[in-house]
């Protein structure tokens, strides 16, 4: 494909939703996973516990983007075969 090619850029655009709704799945889902390990944890919270559930919460966020780019190639059409 060349960059003039018109099937190029509708790929480019499909590509650039499917990220940015894999970082909205992304980022709910750390929210809902930081709630549920904050209700869960121990009391007292120290730093360091609540740190640790906000950087594996985190963790959330790429794996939304990539299975939103995921879903995108997966439901991609395959190029005609000549």
């Amino acid at each position: 494909m060349t960059s003039r090619d018109p099937a190029a850029g509708e790929l480019r655009l499909r590509k650039q939703t499917a990220g940015r709704v894999g970082f909205a799945m992304g980022c709910v889902a750390a929210i809902v996973a930081a709630a549920i390990n904050f209700a869960r944890a121990p009391r007292p919270l120290t730093l360091g516990v609540g740190l640790l559930i906000v950087l594996v919460a985190a963790l959330n966020i790429p794996l939304g983007i990539a299975v939103g780019l995921l879903g995108e190639r997966f439901s991609r059409r395959s190029a005609p075969r000549r």
